[in-house]
């Protein structure tokens, strides 16, 4: 079982092969930012080169199905095409799963009126953020933007291998092969038969976000079922708020595949989405 795990813990955490500090262009940057109270409460700001009152923020929320992972795990890929078309990036640290996602909501909300609170300082937008998340992130994401984020500061979010729908029978299955069940009850702080509402009320199935959203799937992932993210778009399509799927038959969970075959793809994808929705 350790090995199994072991295994797993590192197929969430291949999105971060990069070190910020040496990988990252150089630019206008302000590491280990404090946002709130906890000591996970940090961020790390780049700013592009000739960033002004319009530019936009995006923010960047870590995968590592809520148990592990970190700020520094984002591909220099992502950040320094994001900084390339005029975007200015952050990318935060969040609270461990602790038996309540809404502490993880609390601290997506004290990122979010931070960067705003910061927007005369570093000269960008306010108002206006994007959300970007892998794994977990990509939940946390869909969530804050569908039920948390009562300041309406997002507009845009993309979803990396997030999943939607937390009590969904097939994620369980999955979860359970990789002999990694217990993070739904150490994220929401009871199984499913323990309390079933709780479980809904964490899912972004049940809480879709009223802004355009990109998902980004592997057709292989026996992590998080690729379905997931087709049923909630087809309910965003219902209610016409954009949407779009970018699906990869070659990989699983790992979507940027090996030896990064698809990190371009998806930088160029993610900017897209972002340039359409965002500005």
């Amino acid at each position: 079982m350790k090995l199994i795990l072991l295994a797993v813990m590192s197929c969430l955490l291949l999105v971060g092969q990069c070190n910020h500090s040496k990988d990252i262009q150089k630019t206008d940057s302000h590491i280990n930012e404090v946002y709130g109270p906890d000591a996970r409460n940090r961020m790390d700001v780049y700013l592009p080169l000739n960033h002004d009152t319009n530019t936009q923020m995006i923010l960047l929320i870590h995968g590592g199905a809520w148990v592990i992972g970190d700020k520094s795990n984002w591909p220099a890929a992502i950040v320094n095409g994001l900084l390339q078309q005029g975007f200015a990036v952050s990318s935060m640290n969040y609270r461990y799963a602790c038996g309540d996602f809404h502490k993880q909501m609390e601290d997506v909300r004290l990122a979010t009126d931070y960067i705003d609170s910061k927007s005369g300082q570093w000269k960008t937008a306010q108002g206006k953020l994007g959300l970007v998340g892998v794994s977990a992130g990509g939940h946390l994401a869909l969530l804050y933007a569908g039920a948390y984020d009562s300041s309406h500061q997002v507009k845009a979010v993309v979803s990396l291998a997030g999943p939607a729908d937390l009590g969904d029978t097939l994620l369980k299955q999955f979860l359970g092969h990789y002999e990694i069940g217990f993070v739904l009850k150490r994220f929401l702080g009871a199984s499913q038969n323990e309390n079933p509402q709780v479980y809904k009320d964490a899912s972004p199935m049940y809480h879709a976000p009223a802004v355009p959203c990109l998902f980004i799937n592997g057709e292989k992932d026996d992590l998080v079922p690729a379905v997931q993210a087709f049923r909630l778009q087809d309910t965003l399509m219902a209610h016409k708020i954009p949407t779009d799927t970018l699906y990869f038959g070659n990989v699983g969970h790992n979507i940027f595949g090996p030896k990064n075959v698809n990190m371009q793809e998806i930088t160029s994808e993610v900017n897209r989405w972002m340039r359409t929705y965002l500005r």
